[in-house]
């Protein structure tokens, strides 16, 4: 069995996994280096907790921001293939 997906907020990301300034955060999200936030509502949005450890795991690992890039692109592409899966059954 699957552990539920937990969402957190920026809040929590920025104090938990990556104490960086907003603006900082959010050049790193641009740059593709963080996994994008996913929408909760209209005017709100999380971010998908594991992916964060993942990319996190990966920083304390010494990867290069490329191979960053190429990790946040898998979570991304994961997220599709698990909604794809989600809506087929």
């Amino acid at each position: 069995m699957k552990a539920p997906l937990k969402i957190i907020r920026i809040s929590e990301v920025l104090t938990s996994y990556f104490p960086l300034s907003r603006s900082t955060f959010y050049l790193n999200l641009k740059a593709g280096l963080l996994p994008p936030s996913i929408s909760l509502g209209e005017k709100s949005v999380g971010y998908i907790e594991h992916e964060y450890e993942t990319v996190l795991e990966a920083m304390i690992a010494g990867n290069n921001n490329e191979e960053i890039k190429a990790l946040v692109k898998s979570l991304v592409k994961q997220r599709q293939e698990l909604i794809t899966t989600q809506l087929g059954e």
